[in-house]
């Protein structure tokens, strides 16, 4: 989309962090040039390890861990933001999960949160008040009885929601499962809708739907493939028709994926390789859904946790954990291929990045 020169473009990233450090950093972004430039910096959360922005109210949601006597726990904090400065004003910090969480999505008519939980193998779901501030943790589902065998652990991982806004679906990694929930706003719960298996030992990870809601593609982190569903609106199903690698056919070493995104012109799909350390770019059949692997290109460092397309379509900034590092890539207006930049912004375990226009 086209910005205006009004507008202006912020980058908040996650980390992994001790309460101590800088866990979360806020960066202005120039559309032009590609410069990313520090304006502020908040310490006092552990492993802010994902975040979700939100442009109409200013809100900025993180995830954060705590200790209690049961173990780590899961909590979420609301933050204001200040679009000409990109400062930060915590307005509230809540229990956001009885167990430590890896995601956190907000529902398309901003009235909740949605918090995924690997290592608790739980999904929460979190009210917002008339302020966009999160308030409660309202439910809590686990997924021990999806199992399909007693050696599975239950690990969700993300929650992503249908184009209609009607469905989340939540990959859940341990289980080699997409568990669909759709919330009943009346009891403020999460209700089973349905699931979808995928290969053994797959280990779906994220999920990004097609702009023109037809299909939905999940990256899988255990076996470094990417998988391609037909997304059946009124059913709220997904269909799979196609699975390939994200790797070279000539690798053998070890490498797991990570991200999964889609161009909003719906012609290009980017996945991440931590091991292989690369962004691999596919195009998109449009008639189909299908992809063609037409890129294999290293990130500049070490796992590549996660990235982010900028609203422009010019450019992808990607967060390598190992490597201390975003790194800028510009991408192709007509093939969707990537090209490094040349530029890289120092900072500790970066592992979630999120660009916003205001």
């Amino acid at each position: 989309m086209e910005t205006s020169t009004n507008n202006t473009t912020l980058v908040f990233t996650g980390s992994y962090a001790e309460t101590s450090e800088h866990g979360i950093c806020v960066y202005s972004f120039n559309q032009d040039n590609g410069d990313l430039t520090l304006l502020n910096q908040v310490s006092g959360i552990k492993n802010p390890t994902f975040l979700n922005v939100n442009t109409e109210t200013n809100r900025l949601y993180a995830i954060g861990e705590v200790s209690d006597h049961n173990g780590k726990i899961g909590e979420v904090i609301t933050f204001e933001i200040n679009p000409a400065s990109g400062a930060l004003q915590e307005l509230s910090r809540i229990e956001g999960s009885s167990s430590s969480t890896c995601h956190i999505q907000r529902d398309p008519e901003d009235q909740y949160l949605i918090v995924s939980s690997y290592h608790g193998g739980r999904v929460g779901l979190i009210s917002l008040d008339d302020n966009g501030v999160a308030v409660k943790l309202l439910d809590e589902q686990y997924h021990d009885s999806h199992r399909s065998n007693a050696e599975q652990q239950p690990r969700a991982h993300s929650a992503f929601f249908s184009p209609d806004g009607k469905y989340v679906f939540v990959q859940d990694l341990g289980l080699d499962k997409i568990i669909a929930y759709q919330i009943n706003k009346l009891d403020n719960k999460l209700e089973f809708h349905g699931e979808t298996l995928l290969e053994s030992g797959s280990g779906p990870r994220h999920l990004a739907f097609h702009p023109s809601g037809k299909y939905a593609y999940v990256i899988n982190e255990l076996n470094s493939t990417v998988t391609v569903f037909r997304y059946i609106s009124d059913g709220g199903r997904l269909e799979s028709i196609q699975t390939l690698s994200t790797l070279p056919a000539d690798f053998d070493g070890e490498s797991y994926c990570a991200e999964i995104a889609v161009s909003e012109d719906g012609r290009t799909v980017y996945g991440s390789n931590r091991g292989h350390d690369s962004i691999v770019v596919f195009s998109v059949d449009e008639s189909t859904g299908e992809l063609n692997p037409i890129q294999f290109i290293s990130t500049e460092g070490g796992h590549p946790r996660h990235f982010s397309l900028m609203p422009d379509g010019n450019f992808m900034i990607v967060a390598n954990r190992d490597g201390n590092n975003l790194v800028l890539f510009k991408i192709d207006p007509e093939k969707g291929t990537l090209q490094f930049t040349g530029k890289t912004t120092e900072q500790s375990k970066p592992v979630c990045v999120k660009p916003a226009v205001f």
